[in-house]
């Protein structure tokens, strides 16, 4: 920065035959400073993310991000991708480390003679803004070492390579625990308040979906007793007795008060004729 400055301190050269060289020089400085100021900006926004968070706890945050973009299905599980999960534990609190709590024998994992397993650790590092210390929470698993079907492998059996996937999905699970992912872990499909919303709509559209099979039963039912559907007495009636401006099925597939009153006066002239 202070080169640059220096630079461009350096003032316009009067000499007419310099400043072809000179707007060249210009140029060059220009672009320099976009590219400078660029990087204030990315860093500005890297510092603006962070001190955002200040005031939450670190699960409520973790908790309320969508990670359905970067989950695979396995033999009937869902797994969340531990690198992208990692990245984004790094960038909201980059002080966070990983343990691997080892036996005695100093290997990376731990046996009982037949099967074995890895016991590994969290702890997310953060800054509330208030506190004089980073503040610290660890959350703990023991998982299993598995096969591709997600079977326990025989400790004669076990790699390097089972034990280290065994590792990174432990640590993930542990994120997870963070709030990272763990309505995936809790059979959930989305975060709660997108779950929720999810299921409104689709009880709504199940309810919609319900109310065109009426609305078609219930003009059979009329027609089949001689009612002119179509017949201008007996639309203006409905529309009035049921306060809507149509009874035109689509349109009233997106008014499902509506069509509810459509339906319920129908149903009345159908029982009146049917005496």
């Amino acid at each position: 920065m202070r080169k640059f400055i220096s630079e461009l301190e350096d003032g316009y050269s009067e000499n007419t035959f310099d400043r072809k060289d000179e707007l060249k020089r210009l140029d060059k400085l220009c672009r320099k400073s976009a590219e400078i100021i660029t990087q204030y900006d990315e860093s500005y926004e890297k510092v603006r993310e962070q001190v955002k968070y200040f005031d939450e706890d670190p699960f409520r945050v973790l908790n309320r991000i969508n990670i359905n973009n970067h989950t695979e299905n396995k033999n009937g599980l869902t797994y969340l991708s531990w690198a992208w999960a990692w990245q984004i534990l790094m960038e909201l609190y980059p002080d966070s480390y990983t343990e691997i709590n080892r036996p005695e024998t100093g290997l990376p994992y731990w046996t009982d003679g037949k099967t074995c397993w890895v016991d590994v650790s969290v702890t997310v590092v953060w800054d509330d803004g208030y506190s004089a210390e980073l503040k610290k929470r660890t959350r703990s698993e023991v998982f299993p070492i598995m096969d591709y079907k997600n079977n326990s492998i025989p400790v004669e059996k076990v790699t390097s390579f089972n034990v280290n996937t065994a590792l990174q999905r432990a640590w993930t699970k542990c994120i997870a625990r963070h709030g990272l992912g763990f309505y995936v872990y809790a059979g959930e499909d989305l975060p709660k308040d997108e779950a929720e919303a999810r299921m409104a709509e689709k009880a709504e559209a199940a309810d919609t979906a319900k109310m065109a099979v009426e609305y078609t039963a219930i003009r059979t039912k009329l027609s089949q007793l001689g009612v002119d559907l179509h017949g201008e007495s007996f639309v203006n009636f409905v529309k009035q007795a049921a306060n809507v401006s149509t009874i035109d099925p689509g349109v009233l597939l997106m008014d499902a008060e509506g069509m509810r009153r459509v339906i319920a006066v129908m149903n009345d002239i159908a029982q009146k004729k049917a005496k």
